[in-house]
């Protein structure tokens, strides 16, 4: 459609395909069954006091927890941006990248989640955290070194090939530090908190790096602080529980 159209009204209709998700979330919701764990236990009175005045701590470490999946994502929104005002690649080239990463996410994040099923997921998730760490810097300046479309696509799938590994192994990671009575409770508070702070204002928090620094390899700086964070996170919940 014409740039005029997609400004009017065309920038609508993929919301309106997100409206989907809500029949079938309801749908799902309304046909599976309870865990055998959450008919054993007796019915949550106050789930959010008991999470904030008794388990704070799981709380606090999960946010942390779920801090380099949600800023490598938004990272991944804000690529089209920082290609083309930063690397001035035309904005076709730039969201054709953003395509591709968002494809890979889609094939590759459930058949991780399958795969942690079988290896664990913290170590999984350690090491997609570690690696974020490591790559993050090289990728940012093999990019700048060579701006074009097979390097975008290159870097851009390397960040969503990690963010596949360590959100697919996410959910299931994060139902297993929460008890049944405040499960439902601490997963939604502890990933909207993380998401929020650390996903919401992470494209603001790469182009604030950029104009402070004056380095276009600042975004990197973000992402390795956030994966060493969430890296973090991990190894403290597993000292306080060896069954995580």
């Amino acid at each position: 459609m014409s740039a005029a159209d997609l400004q009017a009204w065309g920038w609508r209709i993929p919301f309106a395909f997100g409206l989907l998700i809500g029949p079938i979330g309801y749908y799902i919701r309304s046909n599976l069954e309870e865990t055998p764990e959450f008919h054993a236990s007796a019915p949550p009175r106050t789930p959010m006091r008991d999470l904030i005045v008794t388990q704070w701590d799981r709380l606090l470490l999960v946010v942390g927890v779920v801090i380099i999946s949600t800023s490598s994502q938004y990272m991944l929104v804000y690529m089209p941006t920082y290609a083309i005002r930063e690397l001035h690649l035309p904005q076709f080239l730039s969201y054709t990248a953003a395509v591709a990463a968002a494809a890979l996410q889609t094939l590759a994040v459930p058949f991780v989640g399958m795969w942690v099923d079988k290896v664990g997921q913290r170590r999984v998730m350690l090491g997609a955290a570690a690696l974020f760490f490591i790559t993050a810097y090289p990728a940012f300046a093999l990019l700048a070194a060579n701006a074009s479309l097979p390097v975008l696509i290159l870097m851009v799938c390397w960040i969503a090939l990690l963010k596949s590994c360590y959100s697919g192994a996410l959910p299931s990671y994060m139902a297993k530090v929460f008890p049944a009575a405040t499960r439902v409770s601490g997963l939604s508070l502890s990933y909207n908190i993380g998401v929020t702070i650390f996903g919401g204002f992470a494209p603001f928090f790469a182009q604030s790096l950029i104009d402070v620094t004056g380095s276009k390899l600042a975004p990197s700086y973000y992402i390795m602080l956030t994966a060493f964070l969430s890296f973090a996170a991990l190894l403290a919940l597993r000292l306080r529980d060896k069954s995580l």
